[in-house]
């Protein structure tokens, strides 16, 4: 079953991915917007079979969207305690327009738009 963590702040919702980044997870698609961070953020990182997709706005702030194990190893390897919701920056509809919007991390670099 997959369900959303709400209300994550800002630093938290950070610091999760770059924790997560060190240990293994690879960002494979990434909101490029020109508000990206600013207004919106979106990206999925992935290990194995295992995926988690991460949605910020500044007004609602973090949201993770992933299954029930995964929040269990984040919950128990990072210390964490969420709050479980009604997402808003991880509906299916706006998820569907990140991932249009979000170019593959493979073709980010390929195209040299990190530099």
């Amino acid at each position: 079953m997959r369900k959303t963590a709400i209300n994550i702040k800002t630093e938290k919702w950070n610091e999760i991915i770059s924790e997560l980044r060190k240990r293994g997870w690879i960002v494979t698609a990434k909101y490029y917007g020109f508000d990206a961070g600013i207004d919106d953020d979106f990206l999925i990182l992935r290990k194995g079979f295992k995926k988690i997709l991460f949605g910020w706005t500044n007004w609602f702030e973090g949201e993770i969207k992933c299954n029930d194990r995964i929040f269990e190893y984040l919950e128990s390897e990072l210390k964490l305690e969420f709050e479980y919701g009604k997402p808003t920056s991880l509906k299916p509809l706006v998820i569907s327009t990140y991932r249009i919007q979000s170019l593959p991390l493979f073709l980010v670099k390929k195209l040299n738009l990190l530099n």
